[in-house]
């Protein structure tokens, strides 16, 4: 028995199975297979025989560039085979090692910030990076909150809230914005990004999104209390960190950034009803990326199913979802509405404490169930091992064909 057909049936995988995949106009797009493999790929799908020998995988010739895989597929468009990577934070230790630097430089520091980018890369295997660091509090670090110092396995987090007595009134967006925080390093991470990938890989800004913002600003207990007790302050809250993040966006966009992510996790169904999600985060969203030049991509930590139709309604291109929204449905419902899906491997549950089988298991479904872009349902917890992070990327190559990526051992400028 070939190792091909004990894979399969270790695996639960009905025989024909590859075929079918291998017949699929989005697994062949721009795809050259040899006229072998396509006459046994037809002769299983019709015959339906379940005895028939498996064909051995067939290595699919591609010119899809990174960046043209990565942004055809945001904008709908066929492409060679499903995209992988990361839109959320990937601040690895495991990176950090071969990048030879730590926190708090990565980041702060404008090449410590282009070093755990390119690992994104060179070491996880994405088909595209993220500029603008690996946690979510720049923005609301330009509007006065005191973040705390990072430990190499522990990003910046949120130490003060300047709004949680209500105090709103003299919340404003500041005209030297992209003077402050961090903004001159990532200014700075753009150019050597750009200047080393632009033409090759996609770049995507990301930040907190407008509604986490504001829980970062006034606490997110205060916060849910105002949005029944006193929903003007809320909205003039969510005022200023709209404005805040067009002005973030559009500097992105103005630096290189191809799209930018959107992380709401304080606006997950968990936290906030569908009700409140429609007026005080819904309608923001909207706004954002109405405004901004370049596409948005929204993602909302947890069981996102009472607010995926409001999610692919407020006009981004995608959204990222956790292992906890069934990628079918999501897929279903975000394809009739226009907008493509990210996801959803298990940050905590799989890619942090699995098994690199279990890694592979998860990833395998995302692609089977039709996710559009092959990513973690959330931020990838820095402790996770690389091995279970790779497979990832070992899983897609697996699936369309593609041979084995081996990780780079050391990260240079």
């Amino acid at each position: 028995m070939s190792k091909d057909r004990q894979a399969s049936l270790r695996h639960g995988e009905p025989l024909g199975r590859r075929e079918r995949d291998q017949a699929r106009p989005e697994a062949v797009n721009k795809v050259a297979i040899s006229d072998k493999a396509e006459a046994g790929s037809a002769a299983g799908l019709l015959s339906g025989c379940h005895h028939k020998r498996k064909p051995a995988p067939v290595f699919r010739e591609t010119d899809m560039k990174l960046k043209e895989r990565v942004l055809r597929r945001l904008n709908g468009q066929e492409v060679d085979m499903t995209p992988v990577g990361s839109t959320t934070t990937y601040g690895c230790v495991a990176f950090m090692k071969r990048c030879g630097v730590t926190r708090p430089e990565v980041d702060s520091d404008p090449q410590a910030l282009a070093l755990m980018a390119i690992a994104g890369h060179t070491v996880g295997g994405f088909d595209w990076i993220r500029a603008m660091g690996s946690d979510i509090t720049a923005a609301s670090e330009l509007l006065g909150c005191k973040v705390h110092s990072p430990a190499p396995d522990a990003p910046y987090a949120i130490a003060s809230h300047p709004c949680e007595h209500g105090d709103v009134d003299r919340l404003d967006c500041p005209d030297d914005l992209l003077s402050r925080g961090r903004m001159p390093a990532y200014r700075e991470q753009f150019r050597i990004l750009k200047a080393k990938f632009g033409k090759d890989l996609a770049i995507y800004g990301a930040s907190e999104g407008p509604f986490t913002c504001a829980a970062n600003l006034m606490d997110a207990a205060p916060l849910m209390k105002a949005a029944i007790e006193a929903p003007g302050k809320v909205e003039k809250v969510m005022a200023v960190t709209t404005e805040t993040l067009i002005r973030m966006i559009r500097f992105a966009a103005g630096e290189g950034a191809d799209y930018y992510c959107l992380a709401e996790p304080s606006s997950t169904p968990a936290l906030l009803s569908p009700k409140y999600w429609d007026r005080f985060v819904g309608p923001y969203i909207r706004k954002i990326a109405e405004s901004v030049p370049c596409p948005v991509v929204l993602h909302i930590c947890g069981q996102t199913a009472p607010i995926i139709r409001s999610m692919c309604g407020t006009g981004v291109a995608g959204i990222s979802i956790e292992e906890k929204m069934d990628m079918q449905s999501a897929v279903r419902i975000a394809h009739a509405m226009g907008v493509k899906v990210f996801g959803n491997v298990a940050t905590a549950a799989t890619l942090f404490s699995g098994t690199p089988e279990e890694c592979r298991a998860e990833a395998m479904a995302a692609l089977a169930a039709g996710t559009d872009f092959l990513c973690p349902g959330c931020g990838i917890d820095p402790n996770s091992p690389l091995d279970n992070v790779l497979q990832m990327r070992l899983s897609r190559d697996e699936k369309f064909g593609q041979p084995k990526f081996t990780p780079a051992e050391r990260v240079a400028l």
